[in-house]
This record gives C-alpha cells, structure tokens and sequence, in this order.
C-alpha cells in the first residue's frame, strides 16, 4: 500500500501533547489533503470526538485499512 485512504485506521506513533493524545492512540482518516496530510479524527470509546488534527504520514502507522 502506498498511502493511507479515506476510513483507514492509524496509530500515532510519538504523543502529540497539544491535542493530549499519547503514542498509540488509534484514530480514523477523514480526510487526505493533496499536501500530504491527512485530517485524523480520534473519538472515545462512545464515538465522542476527543480531537481532530491534521497530520503528515511520518506521525502515524496504518494498523487498518
């Protein structure tokens, strides 16, 4: 696989403290930009959205697609 797509799921791999989110956090791709970025929303465990960020492919790892 070359990229990420839409719906894929990513795992952070380094903590992005701005958003309070630790390495590992698991999130959804909702959106892939023509920069290379990529609009990641993390959610809890009830579908609330704890953060929504956009990211480059070097911050996260596919863990599903």
């Amino acid at each position: 696989m070359d990229k990420p797509d839409l719906f894929d799921v990513v795992e952070l791999k380094s903590d992005l403290p701005e958003f309070n989110l630790n390495r590992g956090a698991q999130g959804t791709i909702l959106e892939c930009y023509p920069d290379g970025e990529y609009e990641v929303e993390f959610a809890d465990e009830d579908g609330q959205t704890l953060a929504l960020c956009a990211m480059p492919l070097e911050k996260m790892a596919v863990v599903y697609f």
